[in-house]
């Protein structure tokens, strides 16, 4: 090996570990992001659970209680969620 092709091969040499690098974090990214979409998936599940529940016992309720009859409504707005519960 020569003086002249040793800084070439050095030179390839930490091009291929800094790739080798970049792909490792592409790698660790890719996982940290699906393990972070599974349990926001899981969450979103658990929170449309708590209102459908929430839902249902004032259905419920207004059977119970008030004149047996219960009307709900939902409606997007803006792009928002809006809940509407009345006993009639």
């Amino acid at each position: 090996m020569s003086v002249l092709t040793l800084p070439v091969a050095l030179s390839a040499h930490a091009i291929e570990r800094r790739e080798r690098a970049v792909d490792t974090m592409k790698a660790k990214l890719d996982d940290a992001l699906v393990r972070y979409d599974a349990w926001f998936l899981v969450f979103i599940a658990v929170i449309i659970g708590l209102g459908a529940t929430l839902l249902a016992g004032m259905a419920v309720w207004c059977v119970v209680k008030q004149r047996k009859t219960f009307t709900g409504r939902w409606s997007y707005r803006n792009g928002g969620l809006s809940v509407y519960f009345e006993c009639a």
